[in-house]
């Protein structure tokens, strides 16, 4: 539970998230690792801010950013992944995200004479792994009666989207989230076209609320092509983005330095695994 490295306990005790393509190819992925209580933070930031794209509207002045999968359902998902993971299996939660579906598979099955009709009933709360169960309730993430699926469920229906399926395989538990035609986002995968003279207007929609008045007075035409490419997929290397703009390595690093310095942006994790942030 608190251990800086589980798996020095077992192997596999982290969580794998992978974005793919429609035809199954895997474009990139990440590992969540940490204590089991890190995890949960670090995956649902790490789902939200590169992995999945939100809709954006407008109400009145009002931004508003709509995922397929609400934050309440996805905190929900993994906890119940973690509290019901087999850990001696060696196997890691996986998550495999597309632009449209969002799959939790986990390695574990349902108590003795369950189903999976069960799960969609009333029921108690029968995990696993009670000690995690027990820890993770005292801490207030769970509440340890059987109203994991019940709240899944509630907070689909309280964002207006489908309800998830669960399918049951003789080794493992997935779960499957699939976006209402209304949030998929076409360009969701990797940006395919040169950014054009437009793309200030593409930016203003997407970073003006995160930049100040101040700052964009400040910035030349380069860098608000780096800002609009790193909010298209916040995984794009140095490379990636002198690529994509059509400006030297060494320009993008130098604008990079300038949009951290102005406390802009902000990279997660390491070079390799890492994402961008842009900063409110």
């Amino acid at each position: 539970m608190f251990s800086k490295d589980p798996e020095r306990y077992f192997t596999g005790a982290f969580i794998k998230v992978g974005f793919f393509e429609t035809n199954a190819d895997l474009i990139y992925q990440d590992e969540v690792r940490g204590s089991l209580f890190e995890q949960i933070d670090k995956v649902i930031e790490l789902i939200f801010f590169k992995y999945m794209k939100a809709k954006i509207s407008y109400d009145g002045l009002q931004r508003v950013e709509e995922y397929f999968v609400s934050e309440a359902s996805m905190r929900e998902a993994i906890l119940n992944a973690i509290v019901h993971k087999q850990y001696e299996s060696g196997v890691p939660i996986q998550i495999s995200i597309y632009k449209d579906k969002l799959y939790i598979t986990n390695v574990g099955k349902l108590p003795d004479h369950w189903t999976e009709k069960t799960l969609y009933q009333k029921h108690g709360s029968k995990p696993y792994n009670p000690n995690i169960a027990h820890v993770f309730y005292l801490a207030g993430h769970i509440e340890s009666w059987g109203r994991g699926i019940e709240k899944i469920f509630d907070s689909c229906i309280e964002n207006n989207l489908p309800m998830p399926k669960y399918y049951i395989n003789p080794t493992d538990i997935m779960i499957e989230f699939d976006a209402p035609q209304r949030l998929v986002i076409d360009n969701f995968s990797k940006v395919t076209d040169r950014v054009t003279d437009r793309v200030t207007d593409r930016v203003t929609d997407r970073v003006t609320d995160r930049v100040t008045d101040r700052v964009i007075d400040r910035v030349n035409d380069n860098t608000m092509k780096v800002l609009n490419v790193i909010s298209e997929d916040p995984g794009y290397s140095y490379n990636d983005i002198s690529d994509e703009i059509g400006i030297s390595r060494k320009s993008v690093a130098t604008i990079i330095k300038k949009l951290k310095d102005l406390g802009i942006i902000e990279r997660i994790g390491n070079n390799k695994k890492g994402y961008w942030k842009i900063k409110k």
